[in-house]
């Protein structure tokens, strides 16, 4: 949404309804064809997959602004991941059928959603370049250090808080590391003054350092 021109921005919420959701709710369920999308204009949503063993692993989260279910709306194939909220998440539900429409009137936005699948895409074949050449500790840096800056906001003390409720396992499955690992990594990060940690918050101390050590 930050990416969109005031005007297409106004037009694109105004194409659908407002809707919420309560913690756990699900809003778009993996392996259904995709007839609407949603805008998220509050609160944090889980993007998971799930395997045939039943196993369910968290790939990434959505907040504010974000775009949820464009994927299977775009191409019509059945949705690949799930959507769930964490908390109360307020949304904008636009069926296919008009975003399509809007998209037609405002070829600038679907630019605009071009760019962000993309980008989208991009973030996942990082994500598996980082599995197979990454340590641990590289690629938690690199988790922590993507989420304060898609979502931080600056602390006083100039530090910034990643204000999404996330555990340390779901830290670990963003990052494709054990929960042990995640929780060794993540108290030498505290030692080093990197972050410092709460229950389910997270404030990153120094970004620049912890920029440097997802490539050290």
């Amino acid at each position: 949404m930050g990416s969109l021109t005031p005007s297409d921005r106004a037009a694109l919420l105004a194409t659908g309804a407002r809707v919420q959701f309560s913690d756990d709710d699900i809003l778009v369920m993996q392996g259904d064809i995709g007839d609407v999308l949603y805008v998220l204009t509050g609160g944090m949503v889980k993007i998971t997959v799930s395997a045939e063993s039943g196993i369910e692993t968290m790939l990434a989260v959505r907040s504010r602004g974000d775009l949820i279910g464009e994927f299977s709306v775009l191409d019509g194939t059945p949705r690949a991941a799930a959507a769930r909220a964490v908390g109360t998440v307020g949304a904008v539900r636009i069926s296919g059928a008009r975003f399509a429409a809007f998209t037609e009137a405002y070829p600038s936005a679907l630019t605009a959603v071009t760019r962000s699948v993309l980008a989208k895409l991009r973030a996942g074949t990082e994500r598996h370049a980082a599995e197979r050449n990454w340590g641990a500790r590289e690629r938690l840096a690199q988790v922590i250090y993507d989420l304060a800056t898609g979502y931080g906001e600056k602390a006083d003390d100039g530090g910034v808080i990643i204000p999404l409720p996330l555990t340390q396992m779901e830290l670990g499955e963003l990052a494709g590391v054990a929960i042990s690992t995640t929780e060794r990594v993540l108290a030498e990060f505290r030692r080093e003054r990197l972050i410092q940690t709460g229950y389910r918050e997270i404030a990153v101390l120094d970004m620049a350092c912890l920029g440097d050590t997802r490539f050290a």
